[in-house]
């Protein structure tokens, strides 16, 4: 069970996955899957993937975390889960072209790298800037670091980039959603483009990260919901999804905010490790925290650029890669 937890090559998490289910865009396929793998160790594994068509990944979180709750405990009484549906985000007229967003994970590796507290409190504190958060700090290094190790790819030519950063706008939006609000209740900020690599500096990132946050927390999020706006626009034209930003788009998702080894005690005790599958985009950076209050990122992309990216200064001053020889 150990070798698989701790393997570097994130691929192993397949086996505890139906061959297809986890990225599938059938639109016939289950709304939700879920799998209980078996070991001869002893150990277990649960798997899930809950679509999109149902929401989000704080709605998969609530739905792990009720069911966890009334697996412990029968007597368990959770709120009932609120659908949004239309009553918030409205649907679009006519059938969506499946898929909007396709799998991009040709040639794409996926790689993990620990920060631990110590390193995120030395990441925040070479920043020089106040109140920096944790997903700020790793979210600005992982996408300085990546974008470097583009150029290196390209001749140490510049590609034009910015970064993508998902919200989750259940807090913003008003009147106050009811307890268990289940639905893709989220939208997207993003940093500018940056057109050479003398903008890549960290204390500039998070400075950028930081305004396009706070423009988010100040728009009509319903009305001015920049994510839905760019998948209607891929709907509509049939092009995929940012594809008129003429520009390398790399994204982070922050599930830190999720304690997701704490809430998912099935009634075995809590889980050594919670993980996400491998993809389903190439540029993508996932962030989760660890039990010592640092911070998982795993890291998408292609071969060749994980190849630079693994080995840049940079990164390794503050992240640990997980390397098998070390387990």
């Amino acid at each position: 069970m150990e070798k698989v937890v701790d393997h570097p090559d994130s691929n192993v998490k397949d086996l505890t996955l139906p061959q297809g289910v986890p990225r599938s865009n059938s639109v016939d396929r289950a709304l939700t899957v879920a799998q209980l793998s078996h070991f001869d160790c002893g150990g277990i594994a649960l798997s899930v993937c809950l679509s999109h068509k149902i929401g989000d990944g704080s709605s998969a979180h609530c739905f792990l975390r009720d069911w966890a709750a009334l697996t412990r405990s029968s007597n368990t009484i959770r709120p009932s889960p609120y659908f949004v549906e239309d009553s918030i985000l409205s649907s679009p007229i006519g059938p969506l072209v499946s898929p909007i967003m396709g799998s991009d994970m040709d040639k794409c590796v996926q790689k993990r790298f620990i920060f631990s507290s110590k390193k995120l409190s030395a990441l925040k504190s070479s920043i020089g800037m106040q109140n920096v958060t944790s997903s700020e700090a790793v979210s600005a290094l992982l996408y300085k670091c990546a974008a470097f190790s583009a150029i290196t790819n390209n001749s140490g030519s510049f590609k034009q980039s910015h970064l993508i950063q998902l919200s989750d706008l259940r807090e913003m939006i008003s009147p106050q959603l009811p307890p268990n609000p289940i639905g893709n209740i989220f939208s997207i900020f993003s940093s500018p483009i940056y057109h050479k690599k003398e903008e890549l500096k960290l204390s500039k990132l998070v400075a950028d990260i930081k305004k396009s946050k706070n423009n988010l927390s100040t728009r009509k999020n319903v009305e001015e919901n920049e994510l839905a706006i760019e998948m209607l626009d891929a709907n509509r034209t049939g092009e995929s999804i940012f594809h008129k930003r003429k520009c390398d788009v790399y994204s982070s998702s922050s599930l830190c905010k999720f304690p997701l080894i704490q809430d998912l005690d099935f009634g075995f005790g809590k889980p050594i490790r919670a993980s996400m599958a491998k993809g389903p985009f190439n540029k993508a950076m996932f962030l989760m925290r660890t039990n010592d209050g640092g911070i998982e990122a795993l890291v998408n992309l292609n071969e060749e650029e994980m190849s630079v990216f693994e080995h840049d200064e940079h990164l390794l001053q503050f992240a640990a890669p997980v390397n098998y020889e070390q387990q």
